[in-house]
């Protein structure tokens, strides 16, 4: 009599599908934590961006009003937030808080023709939250 089942065993293979969905999502986590990680320095970066192309093409007071009033709709509310959350625990709102509050409205008023201290000031700031952020994980 043959004890043997007709069926052969069945061999324990390696789960690629659950491997391949965990890594689909952890994929996916990273990539959406990315898009909103400093997005107060991008807003920050394309305001000075934009800055510094006003700057070089020496455009008119109209031009100067208009972006100014643009840079208020759209860094208040960066400014608001970054006043709740700024602290020495956080060094980068830290950074973009003083470069916006302290020195981004007055540059835009007393820095279109030649560099004034608060660019310089701004930039630093800017730069240096630019430097921590490249050394976060």
């Amino acid at each position: 009599m043959n004890t043997e089942s007709p069926l052969p065993a069945r061999k324990k293979r390696f789960p690629f599908g659950i491997v391949l969905s965990v890594l689909a999502l952890v994929t996916a986590y990273v990539l959406l934590v990315n898009a909103g990680r400093n997005l107060e320095y991008k807003k920050v970066k394309a305001v000075h961006q934009e800055f510094l192309a006003l700057k070089q093409q020496k455009a008119s007071n109209a031009e100067w009003e208009a972006f100014k009033q643009s840079v208020h709709t759209r860094i208040d509310p960066v400014i608001k937030k970054l006043e709740a959350t700024a602290c020495s625990d956080f060094p980068v709102q830290q950074l973009l808080l003083w470069a916006t509050r302290d020195y981004l409205y007055p540059m835009l008023d007393n820095a279109r023709v030649e560099k004034s201290r608060e660019q310089q000031k701004f930039e630093r700031c800017l730069k240096e939250a630019e430097t921590l952020i490249n050394k976060l994980p």
